[in-house]
């Protein structure tokens, strides 16, 4: 097991550093950083709907993921929200582009990812093969105050070190895996590189979401799909309902719905939660 302790706090004016000498992405953005809050998705949906904003914190208390779980932080792990004015238009892709960007900024450090719909990220380690869970992402949206625009919050947790968590009987779930497991510069990780990853990670979102009226969706979903754990593989989806499916994963649809080959026919799943049909809850 690799834990990270007395890691050197994130600097805010780092931060603003790196986005003004190496972003790409060409909006407005208002960076502002805590060392403790409740969870950085809640501050921001709560928050005025006026500047794109991103919101670091060293600590949440009741971080939240997907199906309202718990999201354990631990020492040093990396917990970021971006809260942004969009069309409307972009919601139904956007957890797609947000997957892919982060699968980028991973295979730039050689971590190897793969994506778990709707909104993980997986990895592997490098010597054992074991797969745990990297990133978290969750994706919130609500009608911005201007009744123009869509006010989306884009929370990501990025595990650093690895730790101790409830046992659970999801057998959907993965367990954590931290970058110090995948990377041994990251077991005693400086301010500077954690400060320059969650930059990474934000520059490169943004980058997809403001070219992705150029991008076509065809080539989005083609992309996620070429890092999708579930491709070809017999699995069973449960819906909200708690009606269970069985099939073979056949990927993502331009809306970011997961589809599957039942019976021969494509079916498209909005909401629900997949599994191999090979695990045991």
């Amino acid at each position: 097991m690799h834990n990270v302790a007395q890691i050197p706090p994130i600097q805010l004016s780092a931060l603003q550093k790196w986005w003004s000498t190496h972003s790409q992405a060409s909006l407005a953005l208002h960076i502002k950083y805590t060392p403790q809050c409740d969870s950085t998705n809640v501050q921001l949906c709560h928050s005025p709907h006026q500047h794109n904003t991103l919101l670091v914190a060293e600590h949440q208390t009741h971080g939240r993921g997907q199906f309202e779980r718990a999201w354990v932080s631990g020492t040093g792990d990396l917990m970021f929200s971006l809260g942004l004015l969009l069309s409307p238009a972009l919601i139904p892709a956007l957890s797609l582009r947000v997957g892919v960007a982060l699968a980028q900024v991973c295979a730039v450090h050689d971590w190897h990812v793969q994506l778990k719909w709707p909104n993980d990220v997986i990895a592997t380690h490098p010597d054992t093969g074991q797969r745990g869970k990297l990133v978290g992402i969750l994706v919130q949206n609500q009608s911005a105050d201007d009744g123009e625009h869509a006010w989306v919050v884009i929370g990501v947790g990025v595990n650093i070190g690895t730790r101790l968590l409830p046992s659970t009987s999801d057998a959907s779930a993965f367990p954590p895996i931290g970058l110090a497991q995948l990377d041994e510069t990251w077991i005693q990780p400086t301010a500077h590189q954690r400060e320059e990853l969650i930059m990474q990670i934000v520059d490169t979102i943004l980058v997809h979401i403001e070219t992705a009226s150029t991008a076509p969706h065809e080539q989005l979903a083609q992309t996620w799909n070429s890092h999708d754990l579930w491709y070809d593989q017999r699995l069973t989806m449960t819906e909200p309902s708690g009606q269970h499916h069985i099939g073979v994963g056949c990927g993502v649809n331009t809306d970011g719905a997961y589809q599957m080959s039942i019976n021969g026919e494509i079916r498209s799943f909005y909401s629900g939660q997949l599994r191999p049909i090979t695990e045991r809850a």
